[in-house]
């Protein structure tokens, strides 16, 4: 009998090890990444005609976002996108809007559309691209999420994080890997044109 009780104990030990891993795990929240996964501005492609590419004046962008938690999902509130030029002031140059979406543990979500744009040079950025200069942009995201563990959502958490892309002569981002967003940045500029869309891949 005393065998027995030993035995059971034994058993039960590394299961309840287990079950205080994944407890523990389910209670821990992190913030989701979020990524400029392609970033290309025709009117800087010097590869095109110089008229042609000055008359489109938008930005092609696909936004990563990404929930790196085993065990808890992510529920978005409304999600701000900024878009600035320049740098040492930068120009607000729009503003693109999503509706909030619930994002399921260890998935992975893009948002790829174009941004109507305004108030940039374009003549003045063509002919920094054509003499071999690289031109800086700016995206800066702000919004709110909660994190849902079993059947109950956390407290609301801001989310807000931003990224310098810079564009070279063939308009499209210098750095060919995904840029991740990070936390502070150059400040919030006034917004001057919105625009809006959905989020396309499944959560």
């Amino acid at each position: 009998m005393g065998g027995e009780t030993t035995l059971c104990l034994c058993c039960s030990i590394p299961c309840l090890l287990t079950l205080f891993i994944w407890m523990g795990l389910s209670l821990q929240n992190y913030k989701p990444n979020c990524y400029i996964e392609d970033f290309y501005v025709p009117a800087l492609n010097k590869h095109i005609n110089s008229t042609a590419t000055t008359a489109a004046n938008f930005i092609f962008f696909d936004l990563k976002l990404q929930n790196v938690m085993e065990e808890n999902g992510v529920l978005y509130d409304t999600i701000n996108l900024t878009f600035s030029y320049g740098l040492n002031p930068s120009v607000p140059i729009g503003k693109y809007t999503l509706p909030g979406a619930y994002q399921g543990h260890k998935k992975t979500a893009h948002r790829r559309d174009i941004m109507p744009t305004h108030g940039v040079n374009w003549d003045d950025a063509f002919a920094a691209v054509l003499n071999g200069s690289k031109v800086v942009f700016r995206v800066d995201l702000a919004g709110k999420v909660k994190f849902k563990r079993f059947f109950s959502y956390s407290r609301t958490k801001a989310l807000v994080v931003g990224a310098d892309v810079e564009v070279d002569g063939s308009g499209n981002k210098v750095r060919r890997k995904a840029i991740k967003m990070k936390s502070g940045g150059r400040g919030k500029p006034k917004l001057q044109l919105e625009a809006g869309g959905s989020l396309i891949s499944s959560f």
